[in-house]
């Protein structure tokens, strides 16, 4: 037991040790930060997706998770970045709760968004940030590549950056005029950011961005493309080792065959051609074949077949 002289002493111990405690617990009980709800909607114009998260047309509200560390533009600016993306897979260390449409950043950065029924306010952001979506869709019948850039077999929707700069017609034949060429390096100034699938001619404002369609066919349809417009051949051909046919220069490695609108030739017959012109020392292709150095294509009247490296082979 302690002595009445041990528990006066003790008093003050105890009292000072109470006082910290009571200073201490409003930090041990702090508030968490309150989610802001943006003043404006964000405008989402045609029907999309990032990933397998599905992002049909119309008004989003945003709602920042901390508005201390992440604002309202920020988080608008974050999710025309997120539809725009070519592959839908968010920069680390951003990551998408599908089941209640959030994304999260770094520690207590993140904003979550909802679509409502109507728009409210004003400049809120938009996807497409500028332009013009192009009518119809674009079909390629097949997985390509454009150098690096890998295509897959399907429906594509075509936005011009901005509207009277290019038309929808043009653009749309630039793009199956890039799947068609043979190296992939586009024509100067043509430049391809993969990451957002944007083609741009020299400026940040003329060009276009291709993505997959999502929902229905963008109304009115039509005005699109079909690529390629002949049959793509089984199977490849093999080039045994660095090779050339006249300009025309093969690494070695193995190629798709993609015959052109008319019924000849067959891909049997193609091969054969093919390998004989191979053979040939001097380059020039037997009348009246006649070669497209830049789409590597062989024609004659009547006849002509395309040859392209499979995707990832030199």
């Amino acid at each position: 037991m302690f002595s009445a002289k041990l528990r006066k002493a003790a008093l003050p111990l105890l009292a000072a040790a109470a006082g910290l405690a009571l200073s201490s617990a409003p930090a041990a009980y702090a508030q968490s930060p309150v989610p802001v709800a943006c003043p404006a909607t964000f405008s989402v114009l045609h029907d999309d997706a990032i990933g397998s998260f599905s992002v049909p047309a119309g008004p989003y509200q945003l709602t920042v998770l901390d508005p201390t560390k992440l604002s309202c533009a920020q988080a608008a600016d974050a999710f025309r970045q997120f539809l725009e993306d070519w592959d839908g897979v968010l920069p680390s260390p951003w990551k998408l709760d599908a089941a209640s449409a959030t994304f999260t950043g770094k520690p207590g950065v993140g904003f979550k968004i909802a679509r409502v029924a109507t728009p409210s306010g004003g400049g809120g952001g938009q996807h497409p940030a500028t332009g013009l979506l192009c009518p119809g869709v674009f079909q390629v019948l097949h997985t390509d590549h454009i150098g690096a850039f890998t295509v897959p077999k399907g429906s594509y929707t075509i936005t011009l950056l901005s509207s009277g700069t290019l038309s929808c017609k043009s653009a749309s034949s630039r793009f199956a005029a890039f799947l068609s060429d043979l190296d992939g390096r586009l024509p100067a100034p043509w430049i391809l950011d993969g990451t957002t699938g944007t083609f741009l001619r020299g400026s940040a404002r003329i060009g276009f961005r291709v993505e997959p369609a999502v929902g229905p066919t963008p109304s009115p349809s039509g005005g699109g493309t079909v690529y390629p417009a002949g049959r793509r051949c089984p199977g490849t051909f093999r080039v045994v080792h660095n090779d050339r046919i006249g300009a025309l220069r093969l690494p070695a490695g193995r190629y798709v065959v993609t015959l052109g609108t008319t019924r000849r030739p067959s891909c049997a017959q193609a091969a054969t051609n093919l390998a004989r012109f191979l053979r040939d020392p001097s380059g020039r292709l037997a009348a009246p074949w006649k070669l497209q150095t830049a789409t590597a294509t062989f024609s004659r009247p009547g006849q002509s077949f395309s040859i392209k490296p499979v995707a990832g082979t030199p």
